[in-house]
């Protein structure tokens, strides 16, 4: 991702929700600073599609809203907001979170080579600071290769991989799953 030169900085939160809503790209907020979300491959879109309508039947049901691609996600300090490129929630939906929740349970990231190191270093460190989540699942759409992060009985995070079409993954505290077979067809 690429700071957006175009902006003077820092900005504040309200600046950034301002600009954001007149811009005609998508821009994530990192410590007052502007950084241009990148066009996706096709496929990243259909997994995340995929993902997004399996939680929707599993979750929307158990009183979940489940978010992609334009709803951002804010951390608990205030100088980060993320688009997820799907997340799940049960936050009450208030004057204050209408662009921007604060409590999601399950986040989903569809890598491509441009996110790859801001998906699994920078947001994971960001993402893993809220206090509701309970998962995030950092996808890899060309091959079949899903890291599951949860937290242990401690409150620590571990991880685990799914590597094969046959693989499901388990998410307890949700009370769902998610077969690979249905992510990736």
């Amino acid at each position: 991702m690429k700071q957006d030169t175009n902006i003077s900085s820092p900005l504040s939160v309200e600046e950034y929700i301002r600009l954001e809503h007149q811009s005609s790209h998508r821009h994530e907020f990192i410590n007052g600073q502007l950084i241009e979300m990148p066009g996706e491959k096709d496929i990243n879109n259909e997994i995340a599609i995929y993902i997004c309508t399996l939680l929707v039947h599993s979750l929307m049901p158990k009183g979940y809203k489940v978010y992609i691609n334009d709803v951002k996600v804010g951390t608990p300090d205030g100088t980060k907001y993320f688009y997820p490129d799907v997340f799940a929630t049960r936050e009450q939906r208030s004057e204050k979170n209408q662009v921007i929740k604060y409590e999601p349970e399950l986040i989903v990231e569809v890598v491509s080579p441009s996110t790859h190191i801001t998906d699994t270093v920078d947001k994971y460190i960001a993402y893993t600071a809220i206090p509701s989540l309970k998962y995030y699942l950092i996808v890899e759409p060309e091959t079949i290769y899903v890291i599951l992060y949860s937290k242990n009985a401690e409150g620590k995070w571990e991880a685990r991989l799914y590597v094969r079409r046959e693989d499901v993954i388990p998410l307890p505290l949700l009370d769902i799953s998610l077969p690979l077979s249905e992510v990736y067809k």
